[in-house]
């Protein structure tokens, strides 16, 4: 296994982000590259052709940039700490062991730009998909095991956009930002869909595009504050865990008897309930949670103990660690595109990134290991270090 991470990882030896002229010495190929095209492959032969590789003004030399390169690029990006822009990107292109192993050739600014209206992010959305369905159910309460294959997170995270991306509005005009709404797997602690909006875009809107009949989604206190939009999802056949505003207007139909462990959990009372003054459809459920001397109000119709609807919101900040762990340990803080159709293709490609890492160590890794891995690249740490710390198996070389 002596060339497992080297082959798997391949980061860059230099673990800053100095603003140098970029060498061989700093990047190192990965060859997770070749397992990601063969996934994009598969992915194509369900979806239309690509369009044919575009072309200068007549006379001028052809650009013959495919989107395989392109992805390929952007991905290796992610996993380089040496390069965090465009023009990094473009630079790296120009090594002759770059175009070897990643993206074929070099790449200009202009063809750079010009990828982003040309190559499709749903091939990357797809692929991303396939991945996600590939995790492993490796984290919380047994109990909710049966629950894996439904269970959703579901926010929105913004990610800071130039003046001039006019399409990126947040708050007024003199913000601009790029959303992307995250559908996480909490007990596969995985990502498993997206959609990337401008900054000012309805959460709401965003999950009716992306829930799926029988999910149970959970959500935080905006989702739940359109009581018509609870029994929209309902009535769709969506399940929800909601938190719902601390005061609401509500008409008790029935008060539902607590256990010691729902107590135990901080439950202090539950009943069936009509919401609001315009409520229609069948009651349902309230569950309220006390935590840390703050009262929560959980509207669910899942018919499951009020103590696992309280630990099943109790989880909806794993999606929160999720997005720290993508901009600060992954190092997707900054947007190397401007269109949407960009800004979709890198952020999909950070989720693959994600998953990437999550299938071959089992988990994400945390900023320490990340820097151990570096650390093995110049090498001042040993094998047996790094193995330990991922928990990875050692095997015949």
């Amino acid at each position: 296994m002596s060339l497992v991470l080297y082959d798997a990882f391949c980061f860059a030896a230099h673990v800053g982000r100095a603003k140098e002229i970029i060498d061989e010495k700093k990047l190192s190929s990965w060859k997770l590259l070749d397992d990601f095209r063969q996934r994009l492959a598969k992915v194509r032969k369900t979806m239309p052709p690509p369009p044919a590789p575009a072309r200068q003004n007549p006379g001028g030399p052809e650009r013959l940039l495919l989107d395989h390169d392109y992805f390929s690029l952007m991905l290796f990006g992610l996993f380089n700490p040496v390069l965090d822009s465009m023009r990094g990107l473009c630079a790296a292109s120009h090594l002759k062991r770059v175009q070897e192993d990643v993206c074929g050739r070099q790449v200009s600014l202009g063809s750079f730009s010009e990828g982003q209206s040309v190559f499709d992010p749903e091939l990357l959305r797809q692929v991303f998909l396939d991945m996600s369905g590939e995790v492993k159910t490796t984290w919380g309460d047994p109990r909710l095991s049966q629950l894996a294959d439904r269970l959703r997170l579901v926010d929105g995270t913004l990610m800071p956009a130039l003046s001039r991306m006019h399409w990126a509005l947040w708050v007024n005009d003199e913000n601009r930002a790029a959303k992307l709404h995250l559908k996480f797997s909490v007990l596969r602690q995985a990502p498993c869909d997206a959609i990337v909006t401008a900054g000012n875009s309805c959460e709401r809107k965003a999950l009716r595009e992306f829930a799926k009949k029988g999910e149970i989604i959970v959500g935080d206190r905006y989702y739940g504050s359109e009581y018509a939009f609870l029994n929209e999802l309902r009535g769709a056949g969506i399940s929800i865990v909601f938190r719902i505003r601390n005061k609401p207007r509500m008409e008790t139909v029935e008060e539902l008897a607590l256990t010691d462990a729902d107590r135990a959990a901080g439950v202090t009372w539950q009943g069936m309930v009509k919401l609001g003054d315009k409520w229609s459809g069948e009651p349902i459920r309230v569950v309220k949670v006390e935590v840390d001397g703050k009262e929560l109000l959980l509207a669910t119709d899942l018919g499951i103990e009020a103590e696992l609807v309280a630990l099943i919101y109790r989880y909806r900040w794993q999606i929160e660690l999720f997005f720290k762990w993508m901009k600060s340990i992954l190092g997707c803080r900054r947007l190397m595109a401007e269109s949407p159709e960009g800004v979709a293709i890198q952020m999909y490609s950070a989720l693959i990134a994600a998953l990437m890492l999550q299938l071959l160590t089992g988990k994400r890794p945390n900023k320490r290991a990340m820097e151990l891995i570096r650390f093995y690249m110049m090498g001042h740490a040993g094998l047996d270090e790094v193995t330990a710390l991922l928990a990875l198996e050692k095997t015949a070389d």
